[in-house]
């Protein structure tokens, strides 16, 4: 009996350590538990706040472009949101250009590699203005930032009724950390409009600024390089050759199908001048025949 007591007493005992050592683990194994997708939720919920943090520094760094005042009369002001003015002043003191935009240039660039790269820089608020309107016929304007330079060549119609951009250009340093990994970098480049289609941009009546809500793509290139760029122009309102006043005159509208395109008036003019020129020549030179070559007749002779 005494025997049997022990042998009780002594599964009792190791009874007790067991349940002692399983409530014991037992809070270890639901900590771990805890932890486990602590540590693995982190990289997201990281990546996440940095993701808002770049986001919301973003935004501050475009707005505070976008608010940055004008400090002299020919540095563009900001209108709106997403639009900023750029005004380029005469001698007189009025304003001879001016152009309203929310403008982007995108590049697409070859890298050493032989890799294609595409890159954008928006054109800011607090770009410089430049200008010439000393040219009753033809004035320019010349937005730079960084190490680029955009410029309009603004020309009129032989007769003087519409103005238009015969030209656009973009000037750019290839050796800007802009474009990483350029082949040929530490060369300047102007990038053009293509002279040999012949159109002319934009083609309004003098006295009226152009206007366009729909976004316009200029497509720039050069033989020198594989470099080529395209100008997105949004919410444009551009006029130059202003002489009433310092604002816009009334809006002349884009097409609803294309920016708006104007053939140059040169080639028809020449090719015209010439086929008259031919055919001018052509009368005096028979008329000089007939007096020299061709015996008169007389008339009272005639029976």
């Amino acid at each position: 009996m005494a025997k049997n007591m022990s042998v009780l007493f002594l599964v009792t005992l190791l009874s007790a350590a067991i349940a002692k050592i399983t409530l014991q683990e037992a809070p270890k194994i639901e900590e771990q538990d805890d932890v486990v997708p602590e540590q693995s939720a982190s990289p997201r919920r990281l990546d996440k706040r940095l993701e808002i943090a770049n986001f919301k520094d973003r935004k501050t760094e475009r707005s505070k472009e976008l608010n940055n005042r004008a400090n002299t009369t020919n540095t563009p002001s900001t209108l709106g949101t997403s639009t900023a003015v750029y005004r380029w002043k005469a001698d007189s003191g009025g304003t001879c250009i001016l152009l309203v935009v929310d403008a982007l240039v995108g590049f697409t660039y070859v890298t050493k590699l032989d890799e294609v790269l595409e890159v954008d820089s928006f054109v800011p608020a607090s770009a410089t203005v430049k200008g010439d309107c000393k040219d009753e016929d033809k004035e320019t304007l010349i937005l730079k930032w960084k190490s680029f330079v955009l410029m309009m060549y603004f020309s009129k119609t032989p007769g003087g009724e519409r103005w238009f951009v015969s030209k656009m250009e973009l000037k750019f340093d290839s050796a800007d950390q802009f474009f990483a990994h350029i082949k040929n970098p530490g060369r300047t480049y102007i990038l053009s409009t293509d002279p040999n289609q012949g159109q002319l941009l934009f083609p309004t009546p003098v006295g009226k600024s152009y206007v366009c809500d729909r976004e316009i793509e200029v497509k720039l290139s050069s033989p020198d390089t594989d470099t080529t760029a395209t100008v997105f122009l949004r919410k444009l309102q551009l006029e130059p050759f202003i002489f009433k006043n310092d604002e816009f005159g009334p809006e002349y509208k884009c097409s609803s199908t294309g920016a708006g395109t104007y053939r140059s008036e040169t080639a028809p003019l020449i090719v015209g001048s010439m086929l008259a020129s031919a055919c001018l020549l052509t009368i005096v030179g028979y008329a000089v025949y007939r007096y020299f070559n061709i015996e008169k007749v007389s008339y009272d002779t005639m029976e």
